[in-house]
């Protein structure tokens, strides 16, 4: 009989040994997957950190390329108002030089026929004197 209660205890304790050594063993387990799930969880934090980080850096660089754009353009724009000032003047310029050489024509055509009309004058002058002198000569 008391072969027989120590091998009952020591089942029972072998038992309760295992007993023990399955929750152990379930403990680590559960510790396991908590602590996965921790870094699952930190990881997909940092994802979510990376591609917000990224998604910034993209609209400054985008920000930044539309700025740039801008500033080209108005910059082409005042060279073009600069370009188009410069070719105005230089064309009124050259109008007011080609209305200056009509008005220095004009009068010169005014002094050519003043002239004209001076040397018929003295054309008629003359004959005129021719006349007198005929008629000086004649008597």
């Amino acid at each position: 009989m008391k072969n027989i209660l120590t091998l009952i205890v020591g089942i029972i304790l072998a038992g309760g040994v295992s007993l023990s050594f399955a929750d152990e063993l379930t403990q680590m387990k559960d510790d396991m997957k908590g602590e996965m799930g921790k870094m699952k969880s930190d990881m997909k934090g940092e994802q979510a950190k990376m591609k917000a980080d990224g998604k910034a850096e993209q609209n400054t660089m985008k920000a930044d390329a539309t700025a740039e754009q801008k500033k080209m353009k108005s910059d082409a724009k005042a060279q073009q108002a600069k370009m188009k000032s410069v070719t105005k003047s230089t064309s009124d310029e050259m109008k007011g030089k080609g209305d200056a050489m009509k008005n220095k024509e004009q009068s010169m055509q005014g002094e050519a026929k003043g002239m004209g009309d001076e040397m018929k004058g003295m054309g008629k002058e003359m004959k005129g004197m021719g006349e007198d002198m005929k008629g000086m000569m004649g008597k």
